[in-house]
């Protein structure tokens, strides 16, 4: 049984997200040993850590505000649903390309017997006043973070993806039921109202839930490498914490673009 990282990488006018993510082939490489496949619009031309390339058709988009950039971009992150079709592997892990792996705390979760993980809870590495959400619309859904996911080829993921396909086909319908503001598509929100779905509204976290929490950065939080393995994050009053062996979400993708210049 082969087993696999397949990230998603649509570069637009501020982010080269194919540089993040060759970047994070070599990491996965060298802390999970397992193969990569990118998915993505641009023939890589330069000399890249990638397995496998897939190009497709650049997705729609919609726009959000990154407050590390200040400004207002395009952020092309439709069709991840096609992850369980194009994903050359039995198992696969899909990653973001903004996650930084550096332990090998990932390829645990290619020992379960689950069909499918997520984070469900994410959390602010050293600043709690700048919270992450884990929670959307009027009622307060539970949110599955979708920047993380393990999943098998077998028929449980396969309906959470055509769940997750259906939920963007129709995301203005799911905005007006859960009352969330419909732009810009997030697939955080189409992940969690598809495992909401295909667990008959009556959902056990645990059965898809990574069994620990999403270590998160947000982009308010200047972080910078020290070492391979090593980052310093500064928060409020120019206060900092050194993080080590630490997977983290890095939300902020002007200071992740740093890290991987040096």
């Amino acid at each position: 049984m082969n087993c696999g990282v397949i990230l998603f990488a649509f570069n637009n006018e501020k982010t080269d997200y194919v540089k993040l993510a060759n970047a994070s082939a070599i990491r996965i490489k060298k802390w999970l040993d397992l193969p990569t496949t990118v998915v993505t619009d641009n023939p890589v031309t330069f000399e890249n850590c990638f397995d496998k390339v897939i190009i497709i058709d650049k997705p729609n988009y919609g726009t959000r505000v990154f407050s590390d950039y200040d400004a207002r971009v395009n952020w092309y992150n439709f069709n991840r649903y096609k992850a369980y079709e194009l994903s050359p592997y039995d198992r696969t892990l899909l990653l973001d390309a903004d996650y930084i792996v550096s332990s090998n705390d990932l390829k645990k979760l290619f020992d379960t017997n689950n069909s499918f993980l997520c984070h469900r809870n994410a959390f602010n590495l050293v600043d709690e006043s700048l919270t992450v959400s884990n929670y959307f619309g009027l009622f307060n859904m539970p949110m599955f973070w979708a920047t993380v996911v393990y999943f098998k080829k077998d028929i449980v993921a396969k309906s959470i993806f055509d769940s997750m396909k259906m939920i963007q086909n129709n995301y203005e319908h799911y905005s007006n039921l859960y009352q969330f503001t419909k732009h810009p598509y997030r697939n955080d929100y189409a992940l969690s109202i598809a495992l909401n779905i295909n667990s008959g509204h009556f959902i056990n976290s645990k059965e898809y839930t990574i069994p620990w929490d999403l270590a998160s950065v947000v982009p308010e939080n200047k972080i910078v490498k020290i070492n391979e393995n090593s980052f310093e994050v500064f928060y409020k009053d120019n206060l900092r914490v050194i993080v080590k062996d630490k997977d983290l979400h890095i939300m902020g993708k002007k200071y992740l673009e740093e890290i991987y210049e040096i």
